[in-house]
């Protein structure tokens, strides 16, 4: 009961200077300066045995991903499987792999009616352009026992090998802004980020050429590219789709076998 009350508090605080309505059941945040509030909330156990929570508008979601349900408070980052994902309204993804921070506080697993509520912060990155940070946020009995749920960061397919060892991300990104386009791929504690110029033709680049680079970025910080190359074989403007291949070379690491197939 005194979990209830507590929640109940906490929502009314939030939305006391909003014109906004709870329901039985919600995942809110502030994201940035505003408020998101879920139309829909729901949970379940994962592929991987891991648990999925997420909140999702008509047009924008939020996604945590902890190693299990109970009632405990789980770090994102430190290399923690637990991560983080907000997708906003014009479909781009942060995500607080592989270096963003928060934590998840699950205060309360109602094994009878399969529900469950906390607190979540975090801060999440669009690789290369934006950083939002998510606070104040709100899981309140949210129910758990729900099925299959999609998890964003499905923008295509991405691989490559780091130093002879398979990397294959969970999440896969791609934007096109400031002239640019990113293609990203993270994991827990790595990710690789490709950047080249809107428009790109097809045909071989290398990564000295202007408006073409590579970084690649574990636990011990951020490598950007010697040397190397991207290689573009499929490009059309009008649905966004773009694919090629990629290796390159740092002060550190080789990154070999790289491919992409993407939408931007």
């Amino acid at each position: 009961m005194k979990n209830l009350v507590l929640f109940l508090l906490i929502l009314i605080s939030m939305v006391s200077c909003e014109d906004h309505e709870t329901n039985e059941f919600a995942i809110q945040a502030k994201i940035g300066d505003r408020l998101y509030i879920s139309t829909e909330a729901r949970a379940s156990m994962g592929e991987d045995g891991g648990y999925i929570i997420q909140g999702s508008s008509s047009s924008e979601s939020l996604t945590i991903r902890l190693s299990q349900l109970k009632e405990d408070t789980f770090m994102i980052g430190e290399g923690s499987s637990n991560y983080a994902t907000f997708e906003d309204f014009n479909g781009n993804l942060f995500s607080t792999l592989p270096d963003g921070t928060g934590s998840v506080t699950i205060s309360e697993v109602d094994e009878v009616n399969k529900t469950l509520s906390g607190i979540f912060n975090f801060n999440a990155t669009l690789p290369g352009i934006d950083t939002i940070y998510v606070s104040k946020g709100v899981l309140y009995n949210v129910p758990y026992d729900f099925g299959q749920i999609d998890i964003p960061g499905e923008a295509g397919t991405f691989s490559a090998k780091i130093n002879g060892v398979p990397f294959l991300p969970l999440i896969v990104t791609a934007v096109e802004a400031g002239g640019s386009i990113k293609v990203a791929g993270s994991k827990l504690t790595e990710s690789i980020v490709l950047t080249l110029p809107s428009g790109v033709q097809l045909g071989e680049f290398q990564l000295s050429d202007e408006g073409y680079s590579a970084t690649y970025q574990n636990e011990e910080g951020m490598q950007t590219s010697t040397e190397g190359r991207i290689s573009i074989t499929e490009h059309d403007l009008v649905t966004g789709s773009l694919k090629g291949t990629f290796s390159f070379l740092t002060d550190q690491s080789e990154i070999t076998e790289g491919q992409f197939e993407v939408i931007y």
